[in-house]
């Protein structure tokens, strides 16, 4: 069983993949798809009263409809980011149009997984933490598996769990220090003021998948 690299040094080096000038414009050119809805967020304000709500009918319509829309786009460039990160790190052809389409031919079952995924693991915490806990560690990487294989989802579940098992500790270790690094690095850029750090942080995207692809490739092995 391979030694899994410490949590810091998969940070760096997903910090240090990231930073390189062609990945960021890579990356930049997926997560761009985002930035019209958190841009749209900054002038949310504009259309609620006083008590937070939408002034009319009007603005509720084109706020419901922002927020599904951000959602369904949302779930592509999951998918591609997966996509991309992995041809990154593999030293593949970056090719934007490329892994946009990968996006696009997974974008049901990743679309289903990625609700199936938030209801178990949200149930889970819901009953009691353990199980949340557990199904949190057990299924992180089936969002990889199923972007990279041609498999359904109950079995990137178990392919997921699999890649666990016997780590179950060092991998849930990595997840919180993984966690941490995106809270404490977005919590700073969102305290850029007049919007910037609202653009910065739709481009972050990348940088806190990095680390977690890193940790399911050294699973892998």
């Amino acid at each position: 069983m391979t030694k899994l690299s410490s949590p810091v040094k998969l940070i760096k080096d997903s910090v240090e993949i990231y930073s390189k000038k062609e990945n960021m414009i890579f990356f930049a050119k997926i997560y761009a798809l985002l930035l019209p809805f958190n841009l749209f967020n900054l002038f949310q304000g504009l259309m609620l009263d006083g008590s937070g709500q939408p002034k009319n009918l009007w603005f509720t319509i084109i706020i419901v409809a922002a927020n599904v829309l951000n959602f369904l786009i949302y779930i592509l460039v999951s998918a591609a980011g997966i996509e991309a990160v992995g041809r990154v790190i593999e030293e593949r052809k970056l090719s934007f149009k490329e892994v946009v389409n990968v996006g696009w031919k997974k974008y049901g079952v990743f679309f289903l997984l990625t609700i199936l995924l938030g209801l178990v693991i949200g149930l889970g915490f819901v009953l009691l933490i353990v199980p949340g806990v557990l199904f949190l560690v057990w299924f992180s990487f089936s969002r990889f598996i199923i972007v990279e294989n041609k498999i359904g989802i109950k079995s990137a579940f178990l392919k997921s769990k699999e890649l666990v098992k016997g780590r179950f500790w060092p991998v849930f270790g990595r997840l919180i220090v993984f966690g941490l690094f995106s809270s404490v690095v977005g919590i700073l850029v969102a305290l850029i003021p007049y919007g910037v750090g609202i653009i910065l942080g739709t481009f972050l995207g990348a940088l806190f998948l990095v680390p977690y692809y890193l940790l399911y490739r050294e699973l892998s092995v």
